[in-house]
């Protein structure tokens, strides 16, 4: 019998964030578009649309892979290694930065957040995103490679070697909660829509679907979920423009464009966010 499936525990990720922040010393998330983007049809499947294939819970995998981009993307040497661009955490520290709590509801260790970190690293690992060191009666260490899956050393982007276009998600995007609440879908619209904001003259951006399927590689279903999402969150806005066919009266077709500014996710909390509620009534409780 499978052990029973663990709540996410918000406000203790939200903790090892910060924490994890402090010890990035507040470094942002660089990604390169070769993460999400291809330059032809011809080209393999971009790691992102890959890892969304996985339909790991809530996006996972994908979040992973930003996850050891965000904590291995320094130039600091790893302690036993001395390696730069390499991680070694324990898999329940890393789950708890994903919401997975140390005890499941019954009181009993939690393996089901181990299980799904360990997992989603396999699958890193399977894609080229990163090499894995095993080391007996401890978590493997991770030694970062390209986010294109090519398995070419990790360079940062704007170090020698490390070119490519970039973009830099804020470090609030681990602190504010919003790898918690965003799908995956939604993480690689934003990513998608950033890239659009940097390679388009001017707004609203607008994605059409043959250049869609031709650099990104993923379906009209998931690009929909994910950019409604981040409409829904506030992180963007849509507007709707009818598109009249030849021979028809009535326009049955709309065109969506977005507005974008990744900003927002400094500026923003999620909706509904459980541990910002609990921090705001314990703050009340206090004021008494």
């Amino acid at each position: 019998m499978a052990p029973p499936i663990s709540k996410i525990d918000h406000e203790t990720a939200l903790a090892y964030a910060a924490r994890l922040n402090d010890k990035q010393q507040r470094r942002k998330t660089h990604v390169r578009s070769a993460f999400f983007y291809r330059s032809d049809e011809a080209q393999p499947l971009p790691p992102a649309t890959e890892l969304l294939k996985n339909r790991s819970q809530n996006g996972l995998h994908l979040k992973m892979a930003l996850f050891y981009l965000w904590a291995g993307g320094s130039e600091h040497p790893h302690a036993v290694s001395g390696d730069v661009h390499t991680v070694q955490y324990n898999d329940a520290h890393s789950g708890a930065v994903f919401g997975f709590p140390e005890f499941d509801i019954n009181g009993d260790p939690d393996v089901n957040g181990r299980r799904r970190i360990a997992n989603a690293r396999k699958c890193l690992g399977k894609l080229n995103l990163v090499k894995l060191e095993p080391k007996k009666g401890q978590a493997p260490i991770v030694h970062l490679l390209k986010e294109d899956g090519s398995g070419d050393e990790y360079r940062p982007p704007g170090a020698a070697g490390g070119g490519g276009k970039y973009h830099s998600l804020p470090t609030e995007f681990w602190t504010r909660g919003w790898h918690l609440h965003l799908s995956g879908s939604a993480v690689v619209a934003m990513l998608v829509l950033q890239h659009m904001k940097k390679t388009t003259s001017k707004p609203p951006l607008y994605v059409n679907p043959t250049f869609r399927q031709r650099h990104f590689g993923f379906s009209a279903d998931t690009w929909y979920k994910g950019a409604n999402e981040l409409v829904d969150f506030g992180i963007a806005t849509r507007k709707g423009k009818a598109i009249s066919e030849p021979f028809e009266i009535e326009s049955r077709r709309r065109r969506y464009t977005y507005e974008f500014d990744i900003n927002n996710l400094r500026t923003g909390v999620p909706i509904h966010d459980p541990a910002r509620l609990l921090l705001e009534e314990r703050k009340a409780a206090e004021a008494l």
